[in-house]
């Protein structure tokens, strides 16, 4: 006898009950997550989703797991330049309508678990992935100290969740460049780095104008 674990027709209708909430939860929220709602979506039995979760809530936490997150994934030097491109695609991201919805959500399922709620798995890849990418930094010397990555999460990302969520409106880059220049403690710019780099076979220091001035 096939368990309902190993059953291959409860394993696709699983999927097509994960499919059709994740599918609500993007379009109308996460008060679209009923057993009702989400059977006709997916084209199954309501008794079928009572079967796999018996609670909406249990349903709607694991849509959230099974939700990939492709933020900060792969750390890159220069630091800010990284930053700055992962939070933009952030913001970007965050001001579709289906994403605010899992971010909404995201908020709320981890506000229920109360104070000592564990943070949700895509908070915690965040928080490391950038531990990693300020570790990175500083071996490369961009940054003396790696800041508190815990922190860090929340000075980056929170700014851009209160702008596209709460305020409805577009991030600006002013508003990025803010953010990333208090996250850390950012070494003041090398001058050497800073100065004009000569073409192959140029002295150093010299220019069309000052070849110019020798020609005359």
């Amino acid at each position: 006898m096939t368990s309902h674990a190993t059953d291959p027709r409860a394993a696709r209708s699983r999927e097509a009950i994960l499919a059709a909430a994740f599918d609500l939860l993007a379009r109308e929220g996460p008060g679209a997550i009923t057993h009702q709602r989400v059977a006709q979506q997916a084209g199954v039995g309501r008794a079928t989703v009572y079967r796999h979760w018996a609670a909406p809530e249990d349903l709607l936490r694991d849509v959230l797991f099974s939700a990939e997150l492709p933020f900060f994934a792969i750390p890159a030097l220069p630091l800010r330049s990284w930053l700055r491109a992962e939070l933009r695609q952030l913001a970007d991201e965050l001001a579709l309508p289906a994403v605010a919805s899992l971010a909404i959500a995201l908020m709320e399922q981890t506000r229920s678990g109360g104070a000592g709620a564990r943070p949700h798995r895509h908070i915690t890849a965040i928080t490391e992935r950038l531990a990693a990418a300020f570790a990175l930094a500083v071996d490369a010397g961009e940054l003396d100290t790696a800041p508190d990555a815990d922190l860090a999460a929340a000075h980056l990302i929170g700014p851009l969740v209160y702008r596209t969520t709460l305020q409805a409106a577009a991030v600006p880059d002013r508003l990025l460049a803010e953010v990333i220049d208090g996250v850390a403690d950012w070494p003041p710019p090398d001058p050497a780095r800073s100065r004009p780099t000569s073409a192959p076979g140029q002295p150093a220091g010299s220019n069309q104008e000052t070849k110019a001035v020798a020609q005359a």
